[in-house]
């Protein structure tokens, strides 16, 4: 008969819970106190209700599932751990030093069922790449900047390197090129670079040949002084990773409630910015997991900054595939328009002219930076991409204003 195990979860260094794994379902017991003067947010779920136990028939309470990799990432950790069929519950004590933001799981027990292996694997460490929780489709390691070349070595910094796709040709070129640009147009963007795969240690072989691009991303949720907490939209709407898209009920009308609710009208303004920006390149795979609310003092939220944002539409089998989330009940990007960004708005006394405004300082702001920065690199780099944003700056509806 399987037993129960108990995981002490953590945030930066100090307990906040239980995790409770009990025959192939768990459940979360929060025990922070709101009031203590040392109360930091572990997640807005817990702010809003912290004595409702969190549970799960099969696997973890969703506010933890979405901590876990996913898609090709998760086979190769499994792979790298040994293989076999790993539960939710045993990859998160695999990975439970080195999950994104602050939260730590630690357990001295491992679940005794049919998914556990034998044996718990050490902690990972910093020489372990692939050890390194980070969700999402495209495969992802997780890279000390000591383990990278000269140029990008030193800072004690952290980077997410993602590898080409190829059923998306020139995907690095595309990311590295799009962040570049809203970085230009005054848009919060991490630090980005390109390399050679042969540049950076600890790729398995077989991956990616040593010749070919791979783009790194400078992590937000690490710093000099430590992590930075950090959730992602879905923990924040409380919904396992399967339900990242429209299939949750979530919209981006719901996501700008939250947004604003959280974070006021400077928040909402960067966000409808950066949902323009999203029609823009052809974005249309901005789910719940690829906005997220960074807690830079431990308690008030913020709009971590962009990240996973690329053009899909550039590619011929994605170019008529609809948005993620839909905008005012349209999910088709080329059939929205300022009126669609003003009714998103409207519910908190911004009308029309707040939108429309706020749309065209944006369409200027990223045509003064293609033209003058950005667009001469795209060129040379990955053409097709440089005339499909040009077109798009030229006759998306939403920049008619």
């Amino acid at each position: 008969m399987a037993r129960a195990s108990e995981a002490e979860v953590r945030l930066h260094g100090r307990r906040v819970g239980v995790l409770i794994y009990d025959r192939g379902g768990s459940r979360f017991i929060y025990e922070d106190d709101l009031a203590a003067p040392d109360h930091q947010v572990l997640g807005q779920i817990f702010e809003d209700d912290p004595a409702t136990v969190r549970r799960a028939r099969v696997g973890l309470p969703a506010w933890f599932a979405n901590l876990l990799p996913e898609g090709a990432l998760r086979q190769h950790i499994v792979r790298e751990l040994g293989g076999g069929n790993i539960g939710d519950f045993t990859l998160l004590l695999r990975l439970g030093r080195s999950l994104p933001g602050a939260v730590t799981v630690h357990a001295d027990v491992e679940p005794d069922d049919d998914l556990a292996t034998p044996t718990v694997p050490p902690a990972p460490t910093d020489d372990e790449p692939l050890r390194h929780s980070l969700a999402g489709v495209q495969l992802k390691f997780s890279i000390a900047s000591d383990k990278l070349t000269t140029r990008v070595r030193g800072g004690g910094g952290w980077w997410v390197a993602k590898l080409p796709d190829r059923s998306a040709p020139h995907l690095p070129v595309n990311e590295y090129l799009t962040l570049e640009w809203l970085r230009a147009a005054g848009f919060p963007v991490p630090r980005t670079l390109l390399v050679k795969a042969a540049d950076i240690q600890g790729i398995p072989p077989g991956l990616v040949e040593p010749d070919e691009e791979v783009f790194l991303t400078e992590r937000f949720d690490r710093t000099r002084r430590g992590p930075v907490h950090v959730e992602d939209m879905a923990q924040v709407a409380d919904v396992a990773p399967t339900f990242k898209y429209s299939e949750s009920g979530a919209t981006y009308d719901s996501l700008g409630a939250v947004i604003h609710a959280l974070t006021g009208e400077a928040g909402l303004r960067d966000y409808v910015r950066r949902l323009v920006a999203m029609l823009v390149v052809g974005n249309t795979d901005a789910h719940l997991k690829n906005w997220a609310l960074l807690y830079p003092d431990g308690r008030t939220p913020t709009l971590a900054p962009v990240y996973d944002f690329h053009s899909l539409t550039v590619y011929s089998r994605y170019r008529y595939q609809p948005l993620a989330l839909s905008l005012a009940g349209e999910r088709v990007a080329g059939e929205i328009t300022v009126d669609h960004l003003t009714r998103l708005v409207g519910p908190y006394g911004l009308g029309g002219q707040w939108a429309s405004e706020l749309v065209a300082e944006t369409a200027e702001s990223l045509r003064q930076a293609w033209t003058e920065q950005v667009r001469p690199e795209a060129a040379s780099r990955f053409a097709g991409l440089a005339d499909h944003y040009t077109h798009r700056l030229d006759t998306l509806p939403v920049l008619r204003v």
